[in-house]
């Protein structure tokens, strides 16, 4: 065996003691470790079971962190959406604490489903994606461009390919979408329930690149459909969010986006539609409402009870699919992907 080789040998035995030893003498006094030279003589070979015992005990600690972070992120979003501190979140200090590496895992920062090993064990994160392309199915930190900041947003790998990032998701009326202006604008509800994810991120996302929307609505007799618009954008706040982008449509729920293409986004304290009347305060929603209350009303009031049916247009409709006067949608999904992706 060559020099270097016992060399090597004799450091993984030194290490396998330090983990197997007990070195503290009280009052965080420790024990000199052996040298290089009497290391063999010092310790079994047994020894290096004890370096395996602690490695595996690592990996178990990083694994569990990576699963609380995961729920930390939700709770982050909906502070950060309420604006409250981020410091509310002092858990995680006291998380990292309990392992070796605390430092490299303290900052919410650090996503765990993109941690990875390098050739060199060091743990880092790799570069923030900046759309859905590719990543888990559920919660996922982007960054649409160098320069904008980062946020967290739903991925759907499960629909038509995969690589949606969710808009909307409407399914058990568990959230109120009867809002005002700024709760649009920012955006509301956990990603992982019922949420809208705010105009202000559906510009950012829309002006970043050329996205399509995939809608998706099922009545309550169960009855699935789809409309795919093959392009999708909407104007900034100055622009009051006009939908100023609508592509070739293909599906069998109805082109019912159509006539509201080129209309300024309206909510009951922000009256920008065509109509003489508050479209968003008459239909208690919000949507780009044109001349007409009448036509198609996505974030309308959700009812639950079959009997109970909201009056005026009032409800969650499609037109083509479900028109009104009375009548609500059960499941409203609206879904943006790059158009790259599409086959």
């Amino acid at each position: 065996m060559s020099q270097q080789m016992l060399q090597l040998d004799a450091l993984v035995m030194a290490m396998a003691c330090l983990t197997t030893t007990q070195t503290d003498l009280g009052g965080g006094l420790g024990m000199v470790p052996p040298t290089l030279d009497n290391a063999q003589t010092s310790c079994p070979i047994s020894a290096l079971s004890g370096l395996n015992t602690r490695i595996q005990t690592l990996s178990n600690d990083i694994a569990s962190v990576k699963e609380q972070i995961g729920g930390l992120q939700e709770q982050l979003v909906d502070l950060r959406r309420s604006g409250e501190p981020v410091l509310a979140l002092g858990t995680t200090h006291d998380i990292g604490s309990r392992l070796p590496i605390s430092g490299l895992l303290s900052s919410l920062d650090v996503q765990p489903e993109l941690l990875a090993a390098q050739g060199n064990g060091a743990v880092t994160a790799p570069a923030t994606p900046s759309n859905c392309l590719k990543q888990q199915h559920g919660v996922v930190r982007i960054r649409l461009r160098a320069n904008v900041e980062p946020f967290f947003v739903f991925c759907d790998q499960k629909v038509r390919g995969g690589g949606w990032i969710m808009v909307v998701n409407r399914y058990d009326g568990s959230e109120n979408f009867n809002r005002k202006w700024d709760d649009y604008r920012i955006g509301f509800g956990p990603l992982t329930t019922e949420f809208f994810i705010g105009l202000d991120k559906l510009h950012q996302i829309t002006s970043s690149d050329n996205y399509e929307l995939l809608v998706q609505l099922q009545n309550r007799k169960q009855e699935l459909r789809y409309a795919l618009y093959d392009h999708f954008g909407i104007g900034s706040e100055s622009e009051q969010y006009h939908l100023n982008v609508l592509g070739k449509y293909q599906g069998d729920a109805a082109d019912a986006l159509r006539q509201h293409t080129g209309k300024k986004f309206s909510t009951q304290d922000r009256d920008n539609d065509e109509s003489e009347a508050n479209c968003a305060a008459s239909q208690s929603a919000a949507f780009w409402y044109g001349s007409s209350c009448n036509l198609s009303n996505p974030f309308g009031l959700y009812q639950r009870l079959l009997d109970r049916d909201p009056d005026g247009y009032k409800g969650i409709l499609w037109r083509g699919f479900l028109d009104g006067p009375k009548g609500s949608l059960k499941i409203v999904r609206m879904m943006l992907r790059p158009r790259s992706a599409s086959p």
